[in-house]
């Protein structure tokens, strides 16, 4: 269900769309460009170079930073990427703070050679929600899927009719940029976009934004606000209460600023003492998982002693980290073994492995049996290892001591 805020969004762009296919645009901006050329070249030089920008371009070793100023482009400075990411920072803070803007810009580009470039031809009625349809048609249109890439586009004309609408797609896999985005994040900057070269490094932005709104610094329209104090200005003609006014609001954001600070430093206080707590607990689980990971050997050597008969001694007994059994040994008649121990509730599966073969020296046979131990019971455990402790079996012991000598016991 939309918000009553995502529903104002929407219908913002569904008027911005409509205003953009009247003649009032290019109007207004032949208009506005007329009037500028009457301003004197100072006046002209100072409202050009208002919006400023840093576009930051990612070398083998270093980060270069572009400082844009209306239509001109200059190196403003590098960062070596040997750096600590301490003085990354500072160097990056040194040089933002360079440019006399508090609004100012950031944007890393990218060549357009690493991007993917579609021109799509999509009916008309699709323009109001031209993100969504794209997304549903990226499959169909590249190699890839919406949620492997970032892309933006760029509406262009319309064909005679009036239908169709000529649409440039830029698409750029997502573990491409977000592996550089990571590596940038040491500097400590903000990105505002991530946009593409017109031509070389430069040369000027392509006017595309590939980064997902989510990802984008958080700014505030301060053009619809200035837009509203003149239009307060012009109707009521007191400037001073609206400077009053905006000073106003300036400490109010100001505290609401350090609260929002204050709450995300409590909360990433919190999220340290969820993991901490989560690694004691992790910590104090270890005995107890180690402890049923482990086979009750115990608990094996009673059932064994207890279920073996008197004529049946054991030359070795294995038990490997999954709980599979290897037994060798003699046995007067081996074949009753497997009846023997499948009765056992500490071993499953009995088998033998290969043939039983008589031992012409001992007049026994030889077999070689796997099994499988049973999972832990740890209410069994405790009676399991009193009940070893409590029965001692004389014959069990003798028939130890009598086959000494034979037993290769592991």
């Amino acid at each position: 269900m939309m918000t009553p805020t995502d529903q104002l969004k929407k219908g913002l762009v569904q008027l911005r769309t409509r205003y953009a296919k009247t003649p009032l645009p290019g109007f207004f901006s032949w208009w506005g460009g007329e009037l500028f050329a009457f301003l004197p070249e100072r006046w002209r030089a100072a409202l050009g170079e208002r919006g400023e920008a840093l576009l930051l371009e990612r070398n083998p070793g270093e980060l270069v930073l572009w400082r844009q100023s209306g239509n001109r482009i200059s190196e403003h400075g590098r960062i070596a990427l040997e750096l600590t990411p301490e003085q990354q920072q500072d160097n990056f803070a040194r040089l933002r703070n360079a440019v006399a803007d508090p609004n100012l810009r950031v944007y890393f580009c990218i060549s357009r050679a690493r991007t993917l470039h579609r021109n799509l031809w999509l009916p008309t009625a699709a323009e109001d929600n031209l993100r969504q349809v794209l997304a549903f048609e990226m499959d169909r249109q590249t190699p890839f899927k919406a949620d492997q890439v970032y892309f933006d586009y760029q509406a262009g004309a319309r064909d005679a009719a009036g239908r169709n609408l000529s649409v440039d797609l830029t698409v750029v896999p997502r573990g491409v940029l977000d592996n550089e985005l990571a590596a940038l994040a040491t500097t400590g900057a903000v990105l505002d976009g991530v946009d593409c070269w017109r031509d070389q490094p430069g040369s000027g932005r392509a006017g595309l934004n590939l980064l997902p709104q989510d990802r984008r610094a958080k700014r505030r329209d301060m053009r619809l606000r200035l837009n509203l104090a003149l239009a307060a200005a012009a109707i009521l003609l007191l400037l001073v209460v609206m400077v009053q006014s905006l000073s106003n609001r300036a400490q109010a954001v100001a505290a609401m600023t350090e609260e929002v600070d204050k709450a995300n430093k409590d909360a990433k206080q919190v999220s340290d003492l969820r993991r901490t707590l989560q690694d004691t607990i992790t910590s104090a689980n270890f005995l107890s998982r180690k402890k049923a990971e482990t086979p009750n050997m115990v608990a094996l050597l009673d059932d064994l002693s207890r279920r073996l008969p008197d004529d049946t001694f054991l030359e070795r007994l294995n038990v490997d980290e999954k709980g599979k059994l290897e037994i060798q040994g003699q046995s007067a008649i081996a074949a009753k073994l497997i009846d023997t121990l499948k009765q056992s509730d500490v071993i499953a599966d009995p088998s033998f492995q290969g043939q039983i073969q008589p031992d012409p020296r001992t007049k026994k046979e030889r077999f070689d049996l796997i099994a499988q131990l049973r999972p832990r019971d740890f209410k069994s455990d405790k009676p399991a290892i009193d009940a070893a402790k409590s029965k001692s079996k004389p014959d069990a012991a003798a028939k130890g001591e009598a086959n000494a000598p034979d037993a290769g016991s592991k």
